[in-house]
């Protein structure tokens, strides 16, 4: 939590500096600067800092900068947690941090289409990531419908940290591509539909993460999990979002169909209702109901020697077979109220502070209680 405190004292030296440069806002341009924190009961944390730029450079073309700063922290293998760490040390909490920046230049064409090109980099001390990025915006049919089309190029370096300390890096390359369509029903429904297909290959697997195999005599040895080299991924979802005027509220509804080339398949429906409940006070309602199959390689438990070479094999819980449920929700304060109550505080107008609580559990035994909260100035 002291780390949550200086993040804290953080945005609000940073509130003061945005007060002062609202005037770089004018023209289409923004700024933003988001600061949140994650816990969960397994003793997990996060906390996060990014901004966002967004500036004119030239007529119809904007410069967009994103950069962002995670502090994760993962308890000793003793407690209770799904998160995976280094074998080093685990009797003490594993910290980490994650630095990530997007830099890309959008450019308009005409009134209806937009075209973007960004390069992302993620560096942390077990996994790097660098990738190219493509999108493509088109506004159709008297702008009542918007067509994206996102294409986008991953070359990882996968890390492991020994128990001697050393850094064992291992390559992982993704080809995804991502369509979706928004079309506007009525002046208060909207209906989008979003297709992803993700080509991945090469080390698949979570260096971290250990398999017991056992002998035909009933002993067993701890050895390294095995991914196959390659997964094919495709997904759709369906989503309905309807405005509710006459009590302020909306609601949001979505379906997800998932499979792939490991014969995992699942399904995936979430309804969500966002309601004022005085001005600038919104109350989200959330939940989700998730079912998954297991992969073609999972096992209750691996028997015979060819596990211990180059027999496929999994400690990972998502290849299982099982379902989740996740309730929750949100309150979030839109700053706008302070905002139009002082001109000193206009650089409020879109920020707001948010506090979310979750309760997910499945039936593989395991639950969690999830915190967020979060503070975002935008200008």
């Amino acid at each position: 939590m002291r780390t949550y405190r200086r993040h804290i004292s953080l945005v609000i030296l940073v509130s003061m500096i945005l007060s002062s440069t609202s005037a770089f806002a004018e023209g289409g341009e923004q700024m933003g600067f988001t600061t949140y924190y994650f816990s969960d009961s397994g003793d997990n944390s996060v906390v996060t800092t990014s901004f966002t730029l967004a500036k004119n450079i030239l007529e119809q073309t904007l410069l967009l900068i994103d950069m962002e700063l995670d502090n994760v922290s993962v308890p000793p293998v003793t407690a209770v947690t799904g998160a995976t760490r280094p074998q080093r040390r685990t009797g003490e909490a594993f910290e980490k941090s994650r630095g990530q920046i997007i830099v890309g230049v959008q450019q308009g064409i005409g009134q209806d289409m937009t075209v973007a090109g960004n390069f992302y980099r993620s560096q942390e001390v077990d996994y790097s990531s660098n990738a190219v990025i493509t999108t493509v915006t088109r506004e159709l049919f008297q702008k009542n419908t918007a067509l994206t089309l996102r294409g986008q190029y991953n070359a990882d370096l996968v890390g492991e940290i020994t128990p001697t300390g050393e850094l064992v890096n291992q390559r992982k390359k993704l080809l995804t591509g991502f369509a979706t369509i928004a079309h506007l029903l009525s002046p208060t429904t909207v209906l989008d539909l979003n297709y992803d297909i993700v080509y991945s290959w090469g080390f698949q697997s979570d260096p971290y993460r250990q398999v017991r195999v056992y002998a035909l005599d009933g002993t067993s040895t701890m050895t390294d999990e095995l991914h196959p080299g390659e997964r094919m991924r495709h997904a759709g979802t369906l989503r309905l979002s309807q405005m509710i005027s006459s009590i302020k509220a909306s609601l949001i509804g979505s379906y997800r169909y998932y499979t792939d080339t490991w014969a995992v398949h699942s399904h995936t429906g979430e309804l969500r209702l966002n309601k004022y409940i005085i001005n600038n006070l919104i109350l989200g309602i959330d939940y989700r109901y998730y079912s998954q199959s297991a992969s073609y390689f999972t096992q209750d438990k691996y028997v015979g020697a060819e596990y211990l070479n180059d027999g496929l094999r999994t400690a990972d819980y998502k290849l299982k077979t099982f379902s989740s449920n996740n309730f929750g929700f949100t309150l979030t304060l839109l700053l706008r109220g302070l905002a139009s109550s002082s001109s000193d505080l206009e650089f409020l107008e879109n920020s707001s502070i948010e506090m979310m609580y979750f309760r997910y559990f499945n039936d593989l035994d395991f639950s969690a209680d999830i915190i967020q909260a979060s503070i975002k100035f935008s200008i």
